[in-house]
């Protein structure tokens, strides 16, 4: 059970913003699925990702589990480092 728990901890810690940004500046819209597929993490972990994104506003659903960048989303992507 110790090593599940390091692995939820590692995934947790894939999924950044600037990478979860950085997807649907390139791609478009996209659902939850795909982008933990595309990020390497759970879709869960995605999911709660997306709920802060789009609370600051940087995302916004467009329909059941379906996520695009806001202009405010891209302006802050260029402000994320490297």
């Amino acid at each position: 059970m110790a090593g599940f728990a390091v692995d939820v901890t590692h995934t947790m810690t894939n999924c950044s913003t600037r990478g979860l940004l950085c997807v649907l500046d390139e791609r478009g819209p996209a659902e939850v699925t795909a982008l933990a597929e595309c990020l390497e993490v759970h879709p869960v972990t995605v999911t709660k990702e997306c709920y802060d994104l789009q609370s600051d506003g940087h995302i916004r659903q467009i329909s059941g589990g379906v996520y695009n960048i806001t202009d405010e989303g891209e302006e802050y992507l260029r402000t994320l480092s490297e």
